[in-house]
C-alpha cells in the first residue's frame, strides 16, 4: 500500500462513487483557485486525491457527504501512485424528456416522455461575460449544463430544470470523454 494510499485511509474523506453497484472510496479535495478568472465559478470547479482502486473516470458522479461532484477527468498519479481527479460540484438537476408519437384514429399525438430524471449536472447562466470568450455559444442559450455522456441527451429533446421547460439547442461532445456540455434555450414547444 503506498503512502497516500494510507494517508487518504487515515485522513481523507469517505466518499462514494455513483455507479451500479456504488462503490465506497476515500478521497482527498480542494477547491481550484488557479486559472479561473470567473470569481462566480470558484465555488464550483474541485481537484484531489483519490485510491487508485476506485477506478474512477469521466463522467462519473463522485459524492462527498451531501455534495455530488460530476468527474471531468481522472488519471493516475504517478508521484503518490493514486488518481488525481477533476471536476464540476453538482448544482443543479434535471429531468430529461423526449417527445414520443402515437399515432389514434389518423391523429398523430404528440407527448413528452422522461427519459432520465433527478440528473445531477453542473449549470450555469450564460452571461454577455460568457459570450466574450465563448464564440460557440448560440444566440437564444440561455443555459449551459454539463452533465454525462451516459444519459444520451440528443438536439431538440428537453430538458427541466427548476420547473422551466429548456430546450437543447447544441450539444458538445468532444471536449472531455464521459461529459457533454449542453446549449438550452427556453422552449416554447406544448
Amino acid at each position: 500500500m503506498s503512502f497516500a494510499a494510507k494517508y487518504l485511509k487515515a485522513h481523507g474523506q469517505t466518499a462514494t462513487v455513483l455507479r451500479s453497484p456504488p462503490d465506497e472510496t476515500y478521497v482527498s479535495i480542494k477547491r481550484v483557485t488557479k486559472a479561473v478568472q470567473d470569481l462566480a465559478v470558484r465555488e464550483a470547479y474541485w481537484e484531489g486525491l483519490i485510491l487508485a482502486d476506485s477506478n474512477l473516470s469521466s463522467g462519473e458522479i463522485l459524492q462527498i457527504a451531501d455534495d455530488k461532484y460530476l468527474v471531468h477527468f481522472a488519471v493516475v498519479d504517478h508521484a503518490s501512485g493514486e488518481m488525481a481527479w477533476f471536476g464540476a460540484k453538482t448544482n443543479a438537476t434535471l429531468i430529461h424528456q423526449r417527445v414520443s408519437k402515437t399515432a389514434d384514429k389518423g391523429h398523430i399525438t404528440e407527448t413528452w416522455q422522461d427519459i432520465n430524471t433527478g440528473i445531477a449536472a453542473f449549470g450555469d447562466v450564460v452571461t454577455m461575460r460568457m459570450r466574450q470568450y465563448d464564440p460557440g455559444l448560440l444566440d437564444n442559450t440561455i443555459y449551459l449544463f454539463q452533465v454525462q455522456k451516459s444519459f444520451g441527451v440528443q438536439t431538440l429533446d428537453r430538458l427541466v430544470y427548476n420547473s422551466m421547460n429548456l430546450k437543447v439547442e447544441s450539444i458538445d461532445n468532444i471536449g472531455l470523454a464521459g461529459v457533454v456540455r449542453v446549449q438550452c434555450s427556453v422552449d416554447v414547444r406544448p
